[in-house]
């Protein structure tokens, strides 16, 4: 990540936190509500917030195999895809024409997230928790907004309807949307493995 990005990064996310909870009457109906996008890493999250301390440090101590592979993809994938994010948010804020490249970006985004569950799912049947209920439901959320990022015309409509409509807080909520999303994952992963990311 060259400077210039780092700097415009450092730019976009002080707008984010400082507009993300003065907006909310400027908010329309999104395609890709604040639930689709957040919802899985919450769901997820609690499963392994009821986790024993010796179950989770089994998981993360087992050495070798499909299970420790796993766990690198995890964190590969989640910091991947929070680059992805912030690389879009930069692009939002900078990028004349964004509109034009959102059903590419959200195409990509849908490849790292496949990817994690995918992961989460040998996780769980390491576990054997696969068959439980908050667990398939969990999945089930996490494939939900896997394929509508996948099919891009939610991303695009509301990257349209944002920029479209001329107002800064519309974009700002949208930007800050993507970036709870990247985060939920982060924590999730933090979570799991025990070892917090590390920043570029």
């Amino acid at each position: 990540m060259t400077r210039s990005l780092t700097v415009i990064n450092s730019f976009s996310l002080l707008v984010v936190s400082l507009l993300a909870h003065t907006n909310a009457a400027a908010q329309f109906n999104t395609s890709i509500t604040d639930s689709i996008y957040h919802q899985p890493w919450v769901l997820h999250t609690e499963i392994f917030n009821d986790l024993s301390n010796t179950q989770l440090a089994l998981l993360r101590e087992e050495p070798g195999g499909e299970l420790s592979r796993s766990l690198i993809y995890l964190e590969t994938d989640a910091k991947y895809f929070e680059s992805k994010v912030l690389e879009a948010i930069n692009q939002l804020f900078g990028l004349p024409g964004f509109s034009k490249i959102a059903g590419d970006i959200s195409q990509s985004w849908s490849e790292p997230l496949t990817r994690v569950n995918q992961n989460l799912d040998i996780v769980y049947r390491h576990l054997g928790l696969q068959n439980d209920p908050q667990v398939i439901e969990a999945r089930a959320t996490t494939q939900t907004l896997i394929n509508i990022l996948a099919k891009q015309r939610a991303f695009e409509k509301d990257v349209y309807n944002s920029l479209g409509r001329g107002l800064k807080p519309l974009v700002v909520d949208m930007a800050n949307r993507w970036w709870l999303c990247s985060e939920g994952l982060t924590g999730l992963v933090v979570k799991i493995t025990g070892r917090p990311t590390e920043s570029d």
